[in-house]
Formats: C-alpha cells, structure tokens, sequence
C-alpha cells in the first residue's frame, strides 16, 4: 500500500511539473501576435515571467501586448515591474510615458519621458546605436544596448503632452530639438504651428504651417486657411 501511494504521488508531481524553459513560452509568445492572438501570447508570457521574475523582454512584451489591447495600466504595471530590478531602462520608462499619454494623464506621461532622457539609453542622434520599437520580436538577445530609444523621439513625444497642457514654450523647445534631428520633419512643423497659436504668435505659427503644408500635410492647409489668409 505504501508502494502504490508514493508511485502515484510520483505520477501527480511529474504530471503537475512544467519543465518547458522560460525561453521557450517567451518564443511561443512571439509567434502567437505575430498571428494577433495577442491574449494568448499574454498567457504564454504569462508562463516565462513565472518561470523566470526578472526575464526583461518578457516583461517589455507582456507590457507592449496588454498595452496593445488597451489595458494601459496593466501595461505600466509590467513596466514598473521590469524598472524594480533595473530602474534606468529607456524603454519601460518610455513606454509608461507612453501609456499615461494614452490616459491623457499628461503630467505624469511628461514625468516618465523626463526620466527616461536622464538615462544613459537615450541616445543622442550623433551617438551610435540602434534605436528600437518598443517591444522586442527577437528571439534571443537581452543586452542593455537593446533598449536604447533616439532622444529625439523622446523629446518629440513629450513637446506633445506640453502642447496638450499648454506649456507652448516648453513644447517648442522639445519639438524644435527632434526637428533639428530630421524627425517626424512635417510633423514637428505642424505642432510649432499650434504652439505658436497658443502663444497668439501668427506670424511663426503661419510660417511652421507652410512648411508642415509644403510636405503635404493637409491639416496645416486647412489651419494656414483660418489663420493665415
């Protein structure tokens, strides 16, 4: 009797066991959105991020997929997680910035973005490196140069969330500094366009529409209509 109970015992603990490696769940995620079963791909993430806490693409991508779906603080909880045990990653405070734009907390979006150009991931357009998409599609790799955002597109990100609380000044300043890095050229021109509107400044403000115009952004046509004609 003895025997038969601990065999079964034995049966039940290898059956109840998961030996498949945290790796694996994390590739399997990958082609699940890549098929957009984006909430199947959050359960097998679900299984990395059990099998192993600190599996920071794992976390990066859970966060990216809930955001995808709309659950943004679900999202920035994963962030926030990821920034537990490695505080200064560009990406995750990015991506929280990100999310809070989303919720049009903008205040607490321009705080994330402040802290992530402090790190040393936000990278200067003159630097080396590779800028990334905020989550990762690769199978294998966590280096930290891997999560490196241009600060240019920082900048651009948060010269927004200012023009949206009406510190136009500070938004110009910010979009000034990713148009001076050849990014997102009409439309930087566009929002130093609204910028200056809010300042009642029409003489730049027609000017930055023109040349947002000149790219062929149709939205700076119809605003030069009402406010330069």
């Amino acid at each position: 009797m003895k025997k038969t109970t601990i065999l079964v015992f034995l049966l039940f603990a290898l059956n109840s066991c998961d030996f498949t490696p945290a790796g694996e769940y994390y590739n399997n995620a990958l082609g699940l959105k890549k098929e957009g079963k984006w909430e199947e791909a959050i359960l097998s993430l679900d299984k990395a991020i059990d099998k192993q806490s600190k599996f920071r693409p794992a976390l990066l991508n859970r966060g990216f997929y809930k955001s995808k779906l709309g659950d943004y603080k679900g999202g920035i909880a994963d962030y926030k997680k990821l920034l537990g045990f490695d505080g200064d990653n560009t990406v995750a405070l990015y991506n929280i910035g990100n999310n809070f734009s989303s919720l049009k907390e903008h205040n607490k979006a321009i705080a994330y973005y402040t802290e992530a150009l402090k790190t040393e991931g936000a990278l200067n357009s003159n630097e080396g490196g590779i800028s990334i998409v905020p989550n990762f599609d690769f199978k294998n790799f966590d280096s930290d140069m891997d999560y490196n955002v241009y600060d240019y597109e920082i900048y651009f990100e948060r010269g927004l969330e200012f023009l949206e609380i009406e510190m136009y000044d500070r938004a110009i300043s910010d979009i000034n500094k990713s148009l001076k890095a050849n990014y997102a050229i009409k439309d930087c021109y566009f929002i130093l366009g609204k910028a200056y509107i809010g300042k009642k400044d029409s003489i730049n403000a027609c000017q930055n529409f023109i040349e947002s115009a000149k790219l062929g952004d149709e939205e700076a046509r119809e605003k030069l209509k009402t406010h330069c004609i």
